[in-house]
């Protein structure tokens, strides 16, 4: 008898009682402070080669640094059609003579998406990124002998 009267007693304090409250009166603002944009610099082995040709084959190694942030991606692209994508800041990726839709000379783009750090909420979960791309002159030529 004791246990029943101690349960419905604690179920009508638990029923009465607010354990917390809220109200929609305040307005809670919060300014981010952003940090130091990041500073993205990238390099390829491409770089000093005008319109290189691919045979039959090509390997193109990068090396990106960023400062005050981080890479998401790295896209890669020839003409509209995907080759390559990595989180990785170096590496090495191959572009074959079939990436090219026609011989002749193609467009190899490296798209680079990184964090802004703007301390926003976006930026905070990885859902806010920046970008940058690099284009390249590829000589797509199909000398078949």
């Amino acid at each position: 008898m004791k246990s029943r009267t101690f349960i419905l007693l604690a179920g009508i304090i638990v029923t009465i009682v607010n354990a917390c409250m809220y109200s929609n009166d305040g307005v809670y603002t919060v300014d981010p402070v952003p940090d130091d944009p990041p500073v993205v610099w990238a390099t390829t082995n491409l770089d000093s080669i005008d319109n290189p040709v691919v045979y039959d084959s090509l390997e193109v190694v990068y090396d990106i640094s960023i400062q005050n942030g981080k890479l998401y991606i790295l896209d890669v692209l020839v003409g509209n059609a995907p080759v390559y994508e990595s989180d990785t800041t170096m590496g090495s990726f191959w572009i074959y003579s079939y990436d090219a839709e026609v011989p002749g000379i193609d467009t190899l783009r490296m798209n680079i998406y990184y964090s802004s750090n703007t301390n926003s909420l976006a930026d905070v979960v990885g859902l806010e990124a920046q970008n940058i791309g690099l284009k390249y002159a590829i000589d797509f030529t199909w000398n078949i002998k």
